[in-house]
C-alpha cells in the first residue's frame, strides 16, 4: 500500500513539489508565530530562570509586571531579618534610554547587589563579568548592534542628561526584553542611572529548609499596601501573561498562526479533491473489484500524512535556520520550542487529516457502476 500511495501521489510531480512549496511556507508562517510567542516569553522570563530564588518581593501597585516598581531598603532589612529567611538579595531591573552617536534606543537596564551562588549574568560571549563591577562599565546584549551597528568594546553610551558615560566592557547573547537589549552595570551605576538612591525594583529570596512562600507572606501581611510576595512560579506566570496577553501578543500573533494553518488546510484539501476527482475511474474501479473502505481511506489519508510530514518538516528546519536572522531583524525574538512544535505538528496532522475526509466522501458516494456506463 506504500508503494500504491507514493506512486499515486508523484504521478504528477511539479504538482506534488507545488503543493510541498506552498504547504511549507504556510507552515513556516505558523513556525514563526509561534515563536515569536515562546521566544518573548523565555527571554522575558530569563532573570527569573536563571536565578535560584524561592521567591520574590515586588511593589504591591506597579502598573504592570514589566514596569519597573521600587521596595524600600527598610523592606529589604525587615525581610533579611525574618527568621526562616536564608538569604535576599536587591535586584534593579528597568528601562533606560541610551544614545550613541546621533542614534538612540531603550534598553533594560539590570543589575543585582551582590554576586552570589543564586545568581550571575549568563551567556557572555565578549566580556569578563568581573569587569562590570567598575563603576559606569555594562555589559549588553549583540541585539543593541540593530540599533547601533558599529557599537563595539571599549565604546561609550551617553544616558540623559548625564556628563560620564557608560564604557561598553563586553557582549552577551540570549538577554533580550521585547526585542530591545538587557544591559548589565553594577548595583552602584544602576542607583544613579536611575534615580534610586535607598530602594531597589524588586528584592529575590531564598529560604531556609521547611519555610514555605506562603509564611513569609503571612508574616508581611501587615505591609500589603506596600509590597507583594510572589514566588518564583508566579513571578515567571506573571510575565508570561502580561507578555502574552496583557501586551497583547498572543492575540496579534495568533492570527498569523491561523492564517497559517488556514492557508494550509485549504492547500490540502484543494490538493486532495482535485486529484480525487482525476482519479476518480481508478479509485471507483478498486471499490467494483472489492476493495475495502479502509484500503482506500488509507491511501488517501497516508497521502495526507507523507505531504503534511515533508511539508512541516522543510519547514522546521527553515524556522530553526532563519531564527537568529529574524530575531536580529524583527520587533521580536524568534524561539522553535520542541515542545511547541510537536504539538504544531499535531494540530497539522489533524487538521490535514479532517480536509481529507472530504475526498474520501467523494470516493465513496460515487457508485462503481460508473465506470461501465462510461
Amino acid at each position: 500500500m506504500v508503494n500504491l500511495t507514493i506512486k499515486d501521489l508523484f504521478h504528477e510531480k511539479f504538482r506534488i513539489i507545488l503543493v510541498i512549496l506552498g504547504l511549507t511556507v504556510s507552515l513556516l508562517m505558523v513556525h514563526v508565530g509561534m515563536g515569536m510567542m515562546t521566544g518573548s516569553v523565555d527571554q522575558n522570563t530569563r532573570v527569573v530562570d536563571e536565578g535560584d530564588y524561592d521567591c520574590y518581593i515586588i511593589q504591591s501597585n506597579r502598573a504592570n509586571i514589566m514596569m519597573g516598581g521600587s521596595v524600600s531598603d527598610e523592606m529589604y532589612d525587615k525581610v533579611k531579618s525574618i527568621s526562616g529567611v536564608e538569604y535576599v538579595d536587591k535586584f534593579i531591573d528597568d528601562w533606560l534610554g541610551v544614545r550613541y552617536k546621533d542614534d538612540d534606543t531603550g534598553v533594560r537596564l539590570v543589575s543585582f547587589k551582590v554576586k552570589t551562588q543564586y545568581f550571575d549574568l549568563w551567556d557572555c560571549i565578549d566580556c569578563d563579568k568581573e569587569d562590570i563591577k567598575n563603576n559606569n562599565s555594562v555589559i549588553v546584549d549583540t541585539i543593541i548592534h540593530k540599533y547601533f551597528p558599529d557599537l563595539k568594546v571599549s565604546s561609550k553610551l551617553k544616558v540623559g542628561g548625564f556628563d560620564d558615560k557608560l564604557k561598553v566592557k563586553g557582549f552577551c547573547e540570549n538577554n533580550q526584553v521585547m526585542g530591545n537589549a538587557r544591559m548589565w552595570t553594577n548595583y552602584k551605576t544602576a542607583q544613579r542611572l536611575l534615580y534610586m538612591e535607598n530602594e531597589s525594583t524588586y528584592l529575590a529570596v531564598n529560604l531556609e529548609d521547611g519555610y514555605s512562600v506562603n509564611q513569609l507572606k503571612d508574616r508581611l501581611k501587615r505591609y500589603d499596601d506596600e509590597i507583594k510576595v510572589i514566588s518564583a512560579e508566579d513571578m515567571k506566570e506573571e510575565i508570561s501573561d502580561y507578555i502574552l496577553y496583557g501586551f497583547g501578543l498572543a492575540s496579534s500573533i495568533g492570527i498569523i498562526a491561523a492564517m497559517g494553518f488556514f492557508v494550509a488546510m485549504i492547500i490540502i484539501t484543494i490538493t486532495l479533491y482535485q486529484s480525487v476527482v482525476e482519479k476518480i475511474p481508478e479509485l471507483v474501479s478498486l471499490k467494483a473489484l472489492g476493495a475495502r473502505k479502509g484500503l482506500i481511506n488509507n491511501i488517501l489519508i497516508s497521502q495526507t500524512v507523507f505531504i503534511i510530514s515533508i511539508s512541516y518538516g522543510i519547514s522546521i528546519i527553515l524556522a530553526i535556520a532563519l531564527a537568529p536572522l529574524l530575531s536580529f531583524y524583527s520587533a521580536l525574538p524568534v524561539g522553535v520550542n520542541p515542545v511547541v512544535s510537536l504539538i504544531t505538528f499535531g494540530i497539522s496532522l489533524g487538521l490535514g487529516i479532517f480536509c481529507s475526509l472530504f475526498s474520501i466522501r467523494k470516493v465513496h458516494k460515487t457508485d462503481p457502476a460508473i465506470i461501465f456506463r462510461a
